[in-house]
């Protein structure tokens, strides 16, 4: 059985390692939990709460 803490611990890794990736594939940070990635000269953004690969072509703004 987990813990609080080991859970907590966990569910911290997974928000960073998606933040590593994030920022690995071109995803500009603005702030803490917020992202924006440019694939479009569209004036629309997406407002997603998941970044996926097939985003690439859209202009985004992910909020974790």
């Amino acid at each position: 059985m987990k813990t609080i803490d080991s859970q907590k611990i966990e569910c911290d890794l997974q928000l960073e390692l998606a933040q590593i990736q994030a920022e690995s594939i071109g995803w500009i940070p603005l702030e803490e939990g917020a992202y924006l990635h440019v694939g479009s000269d569209e004036s629309v953004i997406q407002v997603v709460g998941i970044a996926k690969a097939e985003m690439a072509g859209s202009n985004v703004l992910w909020l974790l």
